[in-house]
């Protein structure tokens, strides 16, 4: 049932690193991005998919605050009833299995797409409206990412602060499958603005960053967690925020996260091993939409 978290290739890992330095200090390649990604925005604009008032204020918060937490269901999606009762098959025997000595465990892929409510409810054509809007280009979906961080207390991988690499924006919704509070493992993120500070005072570009770092150069108290019961959401701009998920000490931590970037990703995402039969399962059913989020390597053969 359990499978250790996938592994980027050095090489790409190293040359996701370069691509993000040249874009970074190398002034007239990252204007000439910059600039092309801005006329696809520019282009896209008139297609953009109309919003009704709750979708319009999320994607206001997102582009104010880059984060907005509250209960799953206040999304609104047709799916989500089918969505908790796949995700609470799926978390029981995660939940439930020996980690091996593994800081985060998986459900195998199998697992993962025994009831396709789960992976497809990222493409729910209401989740699409907003986060089209908010990136301001078409959307590519990575799916659905069940996990548990075990209670060890352990400061590793995604346990340290950062900001994701995947693109200029994305939108990611990561959802609570247990109730998660102080000791047990949550989301935590600085503000926006004192984000941006630390960043150009840190002269960060990507990678893990010390604690006592971050601490230094934002204000007393204003590390938020997001801690909550069962089904709490968090939507979040990883790209954005300086963020970490707080190690557990006390219990673990269930979660689930989907992630949508735009089309022309800054960051090259090594795609899980899907077999064949995966891989038409994933696109049963789905609409041409539904079908274009999804990143190239997903295609039959």
């Amino acid at each position: 049932m359990i499978t250790a978290e996938a592994v980027t290739s050095p090489f790409a890992r190293l040359a996701n690193r370069v691509k993000r330095e040249i874009l970074t200090n190398v002034t007239p390649l990252r204007w000439a991005a910059e600039g092309r990604h801005e006329e696809r925005r520019r282009k896209w604009a008139p297609h953009l998919p109309a919003l009704d008032a709750d979708q319009a204020a999320l994607v206001s918060t997102l582009q104010r605050d880059g984060v907005c937490i509250g209960p799953l269901d206040d999304l609104v999606i047709p799916t989500t009833h089918a969505l908790k009762a796949a995700l609470d098959r799926v978390a029981g025997p995660l939940a439930s299995a020996p980690p091996g000595g593994q800081s985060t465990v998986r459900p195998s892929l199998d697992a993962l797409l025994a009831d396709l409510s789960l992976w497809q409810w990222g493409l729910q054509d209401r989740l699409l409206d907003i986060v089209e809007n908010y990136l301001g280009v078409p959307a590519r979906y990575y799916g659905a990412d069940v996990r548990r961080e075990v209670a060890n207390s352990q400061t590793v991988g995604v346990r340290q602060w950062h900001r994701d690499a995947e693109d200029r924006r994305t939108v990611k919704i990561l959802v609570w499958l247990n109730d998660v509070d102080e000791q047990g493992g949550p989301y935590a993120f600085v503000p926006l603005a004192e984000t941006l500070y630390a960043v150009e005072r840190l002269h960060y570009v990507a990678g893990f960053v010390e604690d006592t770092k971050v601490i230094r150069m934002v204000a007393p108290g204003s590390v938020t967690t997001a801690t909550g019961p069962q089904w709490t959401a968090v939507v979040a701009d990883n790209c954005r925020l300086l963020h970490r998920a707080t190690p557990p000490v006390a219990r673990d931590r269930l979660s689930v996260t989907f992630t949508w970037s735009s089309r022309t990703p800054l960051k090259t995402e090594q795609a899980p091993d899907f077999t064949p039969d995966h891989l038409r399962a994933i696109r049963s059913g789905l609409s041409e939409r539904q079908l274009a989020c999804l990143p190239p390597g997903m295609t039959l053969g």
